[in-house]
């Protein structure tokens, strides 16, 4: 009786303070009375340890976690010792990437700046010893040295952007020096590679070069197209399209040669120095072919 009612003060309680639906919070008032008639029993049972974990949910999990750490104290410590020592090679591998990699941007520089470099028939063997632009004797060295250091750096760090960039600059180098197989190679690889996009197609363009003077047309006017094609090409397209149509102008194609250029001027801003560069070479070609019988 006394349980009961208790649940029915509880039920006018809820009900006044908190405008609870009995039929919509049924779990609600259970939960009160449950609670309740638990706590009337305590006073004339004597509980286990069990149930008293029961009882106390909470108290539970922190017995619980006591007992753990009793049990597995010493497994505990030697994780923690572990996570530990992986945390700082962690930290330390990090650092010594960072420290590769810092090492690698300034070998890059230096090749860089030695394929940039003077030449001075005076020159020394050290390339720094007029001042701070490297000179050197004659282009040969100036390339060999420049190639040196670019090599080094794309053999030694993967596919890195750095590295691909090294490859690139190692390439040109290449085709300074007359090493023309090798030059194609590193190219190749480049414009395959799409971690320097922009690199990327500063490759192919080159190739696209490479492959017209060593009389390969149609690969050159096949790389050519693709990239004007190619939404993603942050070239300049009016210089690719002069590209293209000296190809086709080569092919004897004058016709598309001209067509090329037309579409290509009639295409963004009416003036800019590309656009001027497009018109010079449409007159030529209209020149050309007015001048030219045709058969």
């Amino acid at each position: 009786m006394h349980a009961d009612g208790c649940l029915e003060s509880l039920k006018s309680y809820a009900s006044q303070r908190l405008s609870l639906d009995c039929a919509r919070w049924p779990g609600v008032l259970l939960f009160f009375a449950y609670s309740h008639s638990r706590k009337v029993n305590v006073g004339t049972t004597k509980l286990t340890r069990k149930e008293i974990l029961a009882e106390d949910p909470v108290h539970e999990a922190m017995i619980r976690l006591v007992e753990f750490f009793q049990t597995n104290g010493k497994k505990i410590a030697i994780g923690a010792v572990i996570g530990a020592l992986l945390a700082v090679g962690i930290y330390a591998g990090m650092q010594y990437l960072g420290q590769r990699q810092e090492k690698a941007q300034a070998q890059l520089a230096r090749g860089m700046s030695f394929f940039h470099g003077q030449v001075a028939a005076d020159a020394t063997d050290d390339p720094f010893a007029k001042g701070p632009t490297p000179t050197f004797r004659d282009d040969s060295a100036k390339y060999k040295a420049a190639a040196k250091e670019f090599s080094a750096i794309a053999s030694g760090f993967g596919s890195s952007q750095v590295s691909v960039i090294a490859r690139y600059y190692l390439g040109l180098s290449q085709l300074q020096l007359g090493q023309k197989k090798e030059a194609v190679q590193n190219l190749e690889n480049v414009a395959g590679n799409s971690r320097v996009r922009t690199v990327g197609y500063l490759a192919k363009r080159v190739l696209a070069t490479e492959y017209m003077n060593s009389g390969n047309q149609k690969g050159a006017r096949e790389i050519l197209e693709g990239m004007i094609r190619d939404p993603q090409c942050d070239l300049p397209k009016e210089d690719l399209n002069v590209d293209l149509a000296r190809i086709l102008a080569a092919q004897g194609k004058r016709d598309e040669a001209i067509k090329v250029l037309r579409d290509a001027s009639a295409q963004g801003p009416q003036f800019s120095l590309l656009k001027q560069r497009l018109s010079t070479e449409l007159e030529k070609l209209q020149k050309v072919s007015t001048a030219t019988p045709k058969p």
